[in-house]
This record gives structure tokens, sequence and C-alpha cells, in this order.
């Protein structure tokens, strides 16, 4: 699926009852697009609440979704919200860390770790004894899962997005920690249903401790820390007892090469191939190992290079990534063709290149009455991209994964477009 140029840095994704798709964005807030269509509408933003700490620093990458005029949604950091009925509540603002969400009927669970209300401001270090809590439909709170070691490894962690929160049936809650080991299944009533480790599902327990924080902030240690564990990159459930765990790891555990554009790939659905180089281009002053990323203004193009790049374009939101020779080229003739001052409706920024590997998500089956029997589909999805992460959501066989765009979600905005596709995901498959 294309997305559409406004919606490109999708960050997480949600079926709607009508076919229609939910995605929250880095910046600017949560939107429905439905498939095969170029518009998209605005359902959810904190830009004009009060909630001022959170519009500022925070983005829309954890969705948990929900119906028309009813969307819980958050950012990486500053509280999780309720749009409801056109009207923003928070359902507790001082989540500060937050690591995923998830909402049904009402109901939401979030993942991460709220700051000691008192004294106000709260010490940096000291975290509220939960690390999941519950909210029911009329916004009440109920912390789920305690704390063992103080939030120490969940705030560690942080950088390599490890939680996992998700309604995996009407009355249940999976809780994932991702830094604290464990998978725990509660009730909507808050009481603990039963608990087994991530080795059930092929994932390993992550060892990121405080000492790592500052590191895993950087793009290339990050990367070979993600490269080196097999993680939980997402859970979804179907409503009908099917719950699909999306285990991701590196075949070899080291990145090699580098890429400028997505090569991720879905079940029966080829990767995007990147455009190369063909030389250094030295006449614009780009090198052809630079990564850059060009910003076309069609009008100002000749109607060949329209033709040839008008489809990369579309699907990268205007952007296209080229290398070396090709954009020097381009750029002349961007400038031939407009005359003088034609080049201000293109710009040209250097972005890094992007690690290769072959990483791959295993699909991993289970019941929801029986999470311990599982069935596995090793590498069923695939990307070219060392930073590559996915969401996903299912609705009866139909699934849509997301490889999102951004090396970190808390980065900024997204270095290049995300991926999305549908699929279909059965018990067995």
């Amino acid at each position: 699926m294309n997305l559409p140029v406004p919606i490109a840095s999708a960050a997480d994704v949600r079926w709607q009852p009508d076919g229609g798709l939910q995605v929250g964005l880095h910046h600017e807030g949560v939107y429905l697009w439905r498939p095969g269509t170029r518009g998209s509408e605005l359902v959810a933003t904190l830009a004009g609440t009060t909630y001022r700490r959170a519009a500022r620093y925070g983005n829309y990458s954890r969705l948990g979704g929900g119906p028309a005029g009813n969307v819980v949604f958050a950012g990486d950091l500053f509280g999780v919200y309720r749009q409801r009925d056109g009207r923003i509540t928070a359902l507790k603002t001082n989540l500060e860390v937050v690591g995923d969400l998830d909402q049904r009927d009402g109901w939401a669970v979030a993942v991460g770790l709220s700051r000691l209300p008192e004294p106000t401001p709260g010490p940096d270090d000291i975290w509220e004894p939960y690390i999941a809590w519950l909210f029911d439909a009329e916004d009440g709170i109920l912390g789920l899962l305690p704390t063992r070691d103080g939030g120490v490894a969940l705030d560690a962690c942080y950088p390599v997005e490890l939680s996992v929160g998700r309604f995996v049936a009407d009355d249940l809650v999976l809780v994932i920690p991702g830094a604290e080991p464990g998978v725990f299944v509660y009730g909507t009533d808050g009481v603990l249903r039963g608990a087994m480790g991530v080795g059930a599902f092929s994932a390993s327990r992550p060892d990121c401790g405080p000492e790592q924080k500052d590191l895993l902030y950087e793009g290339k240690f990050r990367i070979d820390w993600l490269s080196r564990h097999r993680v939980i990159d997402e859970v979804a459930a179907n409503g009908e007892g099917d719950v699909f765990f999306f285990v991701r790891h590196v075949d070899g555990g080291e990145p090699v090469a580098s890429a400028s554009t997505n090569g991720s790939q879905a079940p029966g659905v080829p990767g995007r191939e990147a455009r190369k180089a063909a030389a250094d281009g030295e006449s614009s002053g780009v090198s052809g190992r630079e990564s850059i990323v060009v910003a076309l203004g069609f009008d100002s193009l000749p109607a060949s290079e329209v033709e040839e790049l008008a489809e990369e374009a579309a699907s990268h939101g205007g952007r296209v990534a080229l290398t070396g020779e090709q954009a020097a080229q381009l750029l002349a003739a961007a400038s031939s063709q407009a005359g003088v001052g034609g080049s201000e409706r293109l710009s040209v920024d250097t972005v890094p290149s992007v690690p290769r590997a072959k990483v791959c998500w295993d699909i991993v089956h289970a019941q929801v009455d029986d999470l311990r029997r599982v069935s596995t589909s090793p590498c069923a999805v695939t990307s070219e991209l060392a930073d590559a992460r996915l969401r996903a959501d299912v609705s009866g066989d139909r699934a849509v994964l997301l490889i999102r765009g951004a090396t970190r979600l808390a980065s900024g905005p997204a270095e290049r477009p995300a991926d999305l596709f549908e699929a279909r995901l059965r018990p067995g498959s």
C-alpha cells in the first residue's frame, strides 16, 4: 500500500471496522486513511490543548486505536490520552516513558514508567511501583504489573523500545515488559492469570543496563545491539482466540553494506528496489558514497525525468533518495529547465546511510487459552535494513504490517517513509 504524503511517516497502525486504517504519526496527530485513496483525515491531535509538555516533546507513535470519536493514543513520552467526541482527556499524565499502548471496547492498557507524583518534580530515578496500567471506559486506573527493580531496566532499555501491551481477548491483557523478564496475562479485573518466559516464543531476554543507555541513543550501537538479540517486536490478536507474536532477529547478528531506501518485504509482496549511484557526481559536490534526499518540484523537471521518477517519488512522499551522479544530473536538469531561481523548488539534504542486514520476523502463533503451545513461521516478514522495526494489527485473517521509517521513534521525523503491507495470517500458514 502506498501511503499518501501527509501520513508517510506512519509509526503505528490499527484496523477500523469499515476496512479503513488509523495511523499514528511521529508528529501532528492520528489520521484515518482508507486504502486506495489519496486523502487522509486528522482524527486526534494535542495541538491546541492544555497538555503543552506532551504536545511539544511527544509524538503519536503509540496508537491504541478505537472507533471513530474514541481514540486512545500516546507518544513515547509524557502521558496517555483519549480523544472522545472531539475532547482530549488525559488517562495518565505522569507516565513519562510510554513503551506501548492498546485499546479494546473502551478499555486501554499502557506499559511504561511513571514518575512519582510527589515531591514535584519527582526524583529523576524514582518511579511508581508499577510498569503497566489498565484504564476502564470511565478512565478509572488500575496498576497491573509491579516492577522488580524499581524501573531501572525499563529506563535503560527505553532507546530500543521493547515493551508490548495488547488485549488478546475481551477480558485478557498481555503485558511484555521487554527489559524485565517475563510475559504476563492479566484479566480486566486486575488478577494475574498466567506468566511465562519469553523463551516460550523463541525470544531472548535483553541485557541492556544503565551503563549502556547513553550508547543506545547512538544509531550504530543501537542497531548492533538489536542485531544480537531476538526481541518480541509486536503482538497482534484477532479476537477469535489466535495470538501472533512477531519475533525480530538478524541472521548472523552482523549488519552488512549500506542502503538509502526502503528494502522491506511482507509475505507475497516484493520489496522496493533501491536506486543505485553510477558515479561520484563531483560536479554537484555530492559524493556517490553519500545518501542524499531530493525534494522534487515536478513542475520544474523535464517530462522524461518526471515519468521516470514519479512512481518512486510518490512512494517517498515527494522526496526521492538518490546518490552521486544521478542526483547531480537531476538537479542540473531541473535548474536548466526552470531557469534562474527554478532550483529553489528543490532541496537536497544529506542523511546517514542505513546499514543493511537480513532482518527477519518469525511469526509465532498461539491460542489465547494456551500460549505455551506454539507454531512458528520462520522469517515470514523480512527487511534489508538493519534498523527496521515492525507494527501490526489483525482483523480476522487480514493483517496490516507496518515497517517503520524511523531508526528510533523518539529521534524525530522519519528519515525515510514507512512501508505498509496487507497480508493474510492464518494459524499454521
